[in-house]
This record gives structure tokens, sequence and C-alpha cells, in this order.
């Protein structure tokens, strides 16, 4: 559901990283053949007919065949050189990295089926070029249209500049499920699942998996309660979410516990 398959190549980034992103990304394995064309015509001639969309900087993505199939007037206005020459969306160098594991980790959240791509919208902020200026913009990215298969086929951006250009510059995003209201947050330390949590954290979290309470879990691991209890707030505060069935759930989507 990512628009910027494309945009990789021109900004530096770490190999493994566009490694492992191409490599998800491609397991979506969308056949072109199966694809109705008209509707993503219909898409387009919506966009371009809306008289509320003029002024607004939006694009749809084909992540079949890997391209832009609509940019607004407003979306190439703004994203023009300094030389007037239209280049798409350049990722600011320092927030490139941040931008894909970011990315990494909501496709692997998606492909997870925790949550349903037609109920998926993703937000996030880094920096881009504009006129020449690197500024940080708010994207919001939804799935129109899913292919057969209910891989996500078109994807719909609006990109806004944001009012907070002050420092520190921090790549944020959230995943939203728009039927259910929970949001998943797929900051930079969860792309590095290994390290999030300590061995002793995820000895804890699989007993809580296990419908185990604190005073059991210390019975088993020899602690005492209170202990038990510290980790399980660090284990929140590490994974970003406000309970323990959040906490279970997004260790599992990450590969740091076995659902």
């Amino acid at each position: 559901m990512l628009n910027f398959a494309d945009k990789i190549t021109p900004n530096p980034m770490d190999s493994k990283l566009q490694s492992e992103f191409l490599h998800l990304f491609n397991t979506m394995g969308i056949e072109e053949g199966l694809l109705d064309y008209a509707i993503a015509d219909r898409h387009i001639k919506m966009l371009k007919d809306s008289p509320y969309l003029k002024t607004t900087a939006i694009t749809l993505y084909d992540n079949c065949r890997r391209c832009h199939i609509y940019e607004s007037d407003y979306h190439r206005h703004l994203f023009k050189d300094e030389d007037g020459t239209y280049r798409d969306m350049r990722i600011h160098p320092d927030d490139m990295d941040a931008v894909v594991k970011n990315a990494i980790s909501v496709l692997r959240h998606i492909f997870s089926q925790q949550v349903h791509i037609a109920n998926s919208k993703l937000i996030r902020q880094y920096r881009v070029r504009i006129n020449g200026i690197y500024k940080r913009i708010t994207e919001e990215m939804q799935i129109v249209e899913a292919d057969p298969a209910g891989n996500p086929w078109l994807s719909l951006s609006i990109v806004n500049i944001s009012p907070d250009q002050e420092e520190p510059f921090i790549v944020r995003s959230q995943l939203i499920d728009t039927k259910t209201g929970d949001t998943f947050t797929p900051l930079d330390d969860l792309y590095d699942r290994d390290a999030i949590l300590t061995p002793r954290e995820i000895d804890i979290l699989k007993k809580i998996s296990q419908g185990l309470l604190s005073k059991e879990i210390a019975d088993v691991l020899g602690l005492s309660v209170h202990t038990v209890n510290t980790h399980r707030q660090r284990i929140l505060a590490k994974l970003n979410v406000n309970n323990s069935i959040e906490a279970v759930k997004y260790a599992s989507v990450l590969g740091i516990i076995k659902p």
C-alpha cells in the first residue's frame, strides 16, 4: 500500500533495507491480467472532475505497474525543483531509512492480517524537497481498490505541507484501522524487533500471552510480583501500546513471540 517503490533509487538508502522492502513489496504478486483498468480510469476521472480537489496534492498509485497513474496539477506544482522541473517527491536523505523502516513495519502488520487492507489508512510525516527546500509534509494514504486476491492495487495519497516545521525533524507514521479505530505506530525501534525487548521481558510476555497473571508469572520465573509488574510496564512503553492485549498482538506481528 506504499507508493514509494519508485522513489527508492534516487535516494541514498541502506541496501539491506531496500532489499527487504522490495522483497515484501514483491510478495503481493499482483497479476496485471486479472485487473480491470476501466476501474482505474473511473477513479482518475472522478479525481480530475472534482472541484474540491483542484488545489490538493493528490496522486493515485498503481502497485502492479509501480507508477503513478494520476498526479494532480497541484501535486506537480508543489514538487517542482528550483529550475521548474517536476521531479516527483524526493525524500530527505536523513529521513529515508526511517521512512523505509516504517514502511516495512506497516507491510508486516498488514500481511499478518491484523488489519484489513480496505480499512487501513496510513498517516506519516517526513521531509521532502519542495521548490528546492526540504519541508516536513503530512501524507495520508489509503487503498481504494484491491486485486481479486485482496492485494492492495490502487492507493490514493493526499499530501499537505505540515504547519510544524520546527526541529527536531522526526519521521512519524501511524496506521489506522478505520473500521475499529485501532492504531498501530510502526516506529523505527519496532523495525529492529530483535533488540526491542530483553530476554526476560520476552519470557514474561510469552507468559502473558498464555493467560498467566502477574502472581502466576512470578511463581513460574522465581521473581517478585513487583518485578513482574515493572517488566510489564516497560514492555508496554517499549511497544508503545496501552495494554497487555495490544502488547501480545504487536509482538506477534513483529515476530518477537509466536501467536
